[in-house]
């Protein structure tokens, strides 16, 4: 179960290999492969800012059709605020749009697709996919 970051979805809206090449064998090989909606905020502001319609389509009429939603919950919210405090208390400050996405996928027991290491501070997995 991989939950895609902002980057490996930036990523394969570019076609920047090798990230868009591990998300097309993903799919293929019919493993699961996540959208949350903080990822999806990330993705469509950028797109909107930058006024890349075309991005814009491949994103949201073919991209996101590959995957599978998956919300946010409460208890999602609260994990967020733990992971915060957590953090904060060892000296980091991470972003709270990271910070929801990794208590997404701590609660569904997942790996963030990601070359952020600012994850690697929580207690969740993380595979970066630009490296071949």
């Amino acid at each position: 179960m991989y939950i895609l970051d902002t980057n490996a979805v930036s990523d394969y809206i570019n076609q920047f290999d090798p990230t868009t090449r591990r998300i097309k064998q993903a799919i293929r090989e019919g493993h699961l492969l996540y959208l949350c909606q903080p990822v999806y905020y990330e993705v469509l502001r950028g797109l909107i800012k930058t006024n890349a319609a075309q991005k814009r389509r491949v994103f949201e009429e073919e991209f996101v059709s590959l995957l599978i939603d998956l919300p946010l919950t409460n208890d999602d919210w609260r994990q967020a605020a733990q992971f915060w405090v957590d953090a904060v208390s060892t000296g980091k400050q991470l972003a709270d749009t990271d910070l929801l996405i990794a208590a997404i996928v701590k609660r569904v027991n997942g790996i963030v697709v990601s070359a952020d290491a600012d994850f690697d501070a929580l207690p969740i997995k993380r595979e970066n996919w630009r490296v071949p």
